[in-house]
């Protein structure tokens, strides 16, 4: 202790000094010490005097500690650095070094310990926190490396393990880029080289064959681990496996394509709107359907414009907001320019969490076409069931007209008498201008007599031009365009001609005022692939008359009515009402069309369309002179369910020299011939009658008698009726009304085979 006495100097600077310092000899005597590092806890009076370490320090033991660092350097000459524990102190790090005298002995031992609690803590905080870093890391499901710029492998995880099929100690040391497939390394290696480069926090996603020899998708994210002054040590990575997510996508993208393809290619306008009306998606359909330019013009428009009201909108919008969707509800709307649409609609709402109505789906069917053909199809319905009322009423009022016009010639011939002759002559005049309108009531149902040759639609209007000029006023122009190359139809020439007549007569009424009258022919043609042709026509060759007018014009709802039987638009007394019925009765006994289009102020057109025919014969028409009358012979066996019309037909007959048996149905007919076949030489007929008709009544006679002549009568033309055999099989045929004359002869010709 003398030492620090003399040395003020080292006594200073040993005394400075936080830890505990201390110099001891070989016989662990304390020569100095500073009592610092904790030791201040040693009492003074153990501080003086001789001061032996052990005998200080450890007051329970006897000699040095058995591991005394300082009896270590005492032996081995070198310098000792050990970790205690002190009871009271607690973490300490001693160093002991040798002092040596002039000859280089160790005399003495300088000893220094340390107080490292603090260090120790810390120590274990840091292996706390990396064994918890180590199982976060060796829990994880996705792969987690380490590697250096070259690629070399310096941590993995056991998930890295489990991804590359090798256990860590195969995997530490090795190269990322050996360890991958030959499809693998490239791509691998172009981003190291780039990460290398442009150190920085990067992804990089990337498809990897795995140890199974299949493959899954990988997210890698980088990141560039440096020491204190920037240098690049190595890069941590860890993989995410996205191989499920891709997968999805993938199938998400693939179902998308599909709904698109679908969507796009959908003949049914498809949209997407907001309850605001802000057209989000459409189709190419929609644009079409409501004549868009683009698809970019009809999703910059509003889908409200689809509405005639906003007040059909709200109801619209109410409705789907109670019942969720809208089904098959036609929808009358209009395009971009005006033209009306017929639509069928489905609608479904797409609702928000809350249950509000966000967004609206449609898909709309262009109804148009269709509801136009169901309008057409209702007006040919009501035409075919007012030509069969037309029809019928025509056959009864042909039996009235028979009985006025029959008696009237009779009495006009047994009449000497001036004044009446003239009376009766009116009435006979007036049952022949009463037939005319029956004949056009039959030609209006279609059941008239046609005879159609081969005709051309040309010549028909050459014939009528002449005429026609001397009956327009001076200040209608008429111009007729004529097809050169025009084919032939199968018609009636006279039914044509007043079907050309009646329709000048018409656009002659339209015209006032003056105007231009326009007839026109011309060849038209209807492939299979034709976009569109007028309704009721089959593909294939017509020829089309058009007659037009630029004159007042028609509206939609006197278009709808202007083929009916008695509809006028004329002052009462001016027409019948029966000119275009019969165009259109003519026209489809022709097999034709007629079609209308008309704009008021603007004009009429009419369209008739004919089949035609290729192969013509163009030989000319015979036209007999009728047979004179003459008086006859033979027994007539007459069958007419109408008293009236029997009487008069008894009468006539009687009184040309026949025998008459008279029977008012077949079953009284069949009765009388059983009777009295051999006398009956003619079968005279209503074919018309309660009960039996009279065809079945002749072939029922003509199987008991096979040489009976068979005249039949009936206020229907004979090609009205389905049953042709009788008339095949040599029947003759007499129209209702007839007069005394015709019938005399007809009966005449009948019996002499003429």
């Amino acid at each position: 202790m003398d030492c620090l006495d003399k040395d003020p100097l080292i006594h200073h600077l040993i005394g400075s000094i936080p830890d505990f310092i201390a110099v001891i000899d070989r016989d662990f005597r304390v020569v100095v010490c500073n009592w610092g590092g904790g030791y201040d806890y040693v009492p003074s009076e153990k501080r003086a005097g001789e001061i032996i370490c052990y005998k200080t320090f450890r007051s329970d033991q006897s000699g040095p500690c058995r591991d005394c660092c300082a009896e270590e350097v005492f032996q081995t000459g070198e310098p000792c650095i050990r970790e205690t524990v002190h009871p009271l102190i607690g973490h300490q790090e001693m160093r002991c070094s040798p002092l040596l005298d002039q000859d280089g002995n160790i005399t003495r031992v300088m000893v220094q310990i340390c107080e490292i609690n603090a260090k120790k803590q810390a120590e274990k905080a840091l292996l706390d926190s990396e064994a918890g870093y180590r199982m976060l890391v060796e829990s994880q499901v996705d792969p987690i490396c380490r590697w250096r710029p070259d690629g070399t492998l310096t941590f993995v995880n056991e998930a890295y393990c489990r991804f590359m099929g090798k256990s860590r100690d195969q995997l530490l040391g090795s190269r990322i880029p050996d360890l991958l497939s030959q499809a693998d390394r490239r791509s691998f290696e172009d981003h190291m080289t780039s990460l290398i480069a442009e150190p920085r926090i990067a992804q990089f996603e990337q498809k990897i064959v795995t140890c199974d020899e299949g493959y899954r998708w990988f997210i890698w994210s980088d990141r560039p681990i440096s020491d204190d002054d920037g240098e690049l040590l190595e890069f941590q990575s860890v993989a995410r496996d996205v191989t499920t997510i891709r997968l999805a996508l993938e199938n998400l993208r693939q179902s998308e394509e599909r709904f698109r393809e679908v969507f796009e290619n959908d003949l049914t306008a498809n949209l997407v709107a907001t309850v605001n009306g802000q057209v989000v998606d459409c189709n190419t359909a929609y644009v079409r359907l409501f004549g868009f330019s683009s698809v970019e013009q009809a999703r910059s428009m509003c889908a409200l414009h689809l509405f005639q009201s906003q007040e059909s909108a709200s109801k619209l919008m109410d409705f789907i907001r109670r019942e969720k969707r809208l089904e098959n509800y036609e929808w009358e709307t209009k395009r971009l320019d005006g033209t009306p649409l017929s639509l069928i609609a489905n609608v479904i709402g797409v609702f928000d969490d809350e249950g509000e109505l966000t967004y609206l789906r449609a898909f709309l069917f262009d109804n148009t076409e269709l509801k136009n053909l169901q309008k057409q199809f209702l007006h040919a319905q009501k035409m075919e069931a007012m030509g069969r009322l037309a029809g019928g009423v025509a056959h009864d009022f042909n039996n009235l007209l028979t009985i006025i016009s029959g008696y009237g010639e009779y009495l006009l011939q047994e009449t000497s008498d001036g004044n009446m002759q003239t009376c009766l002559e009116q009435i006979c005049r007036a049952a022949d201008q009463a037939a005319a309108l029956t004949s056009q009531l039959l030609t209006f149902s279609r059941r008239q007599v046609c005879q159609a040759t081969e005709i051309n639609l040309n010549t028909l209007a050459a014939d009528l031009q002449d005429m026609l000029k001397r009956t327009l006023p001076a200040d209608i122009e008429l111009l007729v365009i004529s097809d050169p190359r025009l084919g032939f139809v199968r018609a009636d020439y006279g039914q044509m001609e007043q079907v050309l007549l009646n329709l000048a007569v018409n656009a002659r009424d339209a015209m006032p005022n003056g105007g231009r009258l326009t007839i026109e022919t011309v060849n038209i043609e209807f492939g299979e692939n034709s976009s569109s042709w007028p309704a009721g026509l089959k593909p294939g060759g017509y020829v089309m008359l058009s007659v037009s007018d630029n004159g007042i014009g028609m509206d939609s709802e006197t278009m709808s009515h202007i083929f009916e039987p008695f509809f006028t638009t004329k002052e009462s007394g001016k027409g019948t009402g029966l000119g275009l019925s019969t165009v259109y009765g003519i026209v489809q006994q022709s097999e034709g069309q007629v079609f209308v289009c008309s704009t008021p102020g603007v004009g009429t057109t009419f369209r008739i369309y004919l089949p035609r025919i290729e192969d013509v014969d163009q030989s000319a028409r015979i036209e007999s002179a009728p047979p004179q009358a003459a008086m006859g012979a033979g027994t007539v066996l007459l069958v007419e369910d109408n008293d009236v019309v029997r009487e008069l037909t008894h009468l006539v007959l009687q009184g040309g020299g026949y025998s008459v048996l008279q029977a008012q149905n077949a079953e009284e007919a069949v009765n009388i011939f059983e009777q009295r076949p051999d006398e009956i030489d003619v079968l005279l007929t209503d074919i018309v009658m309660p009960g039996r008709s009279g065809v079945s009544l002749a072939a029922e006679l003509r199987r008991l008698k096979p040489d009976l002549k068979v005249l039949l009568v009936s206020g229907y033309p004979k090609d009205a009726f389905e049953d042709q055999s009788i008339l095949d099989s040599g029947a003759h045929f007499l129209q209702k009304p007839f007069s005394p004359f015709s019938l005399s002869q007809k009966v005449r010709e009948v019996l002499s085979g003429v």
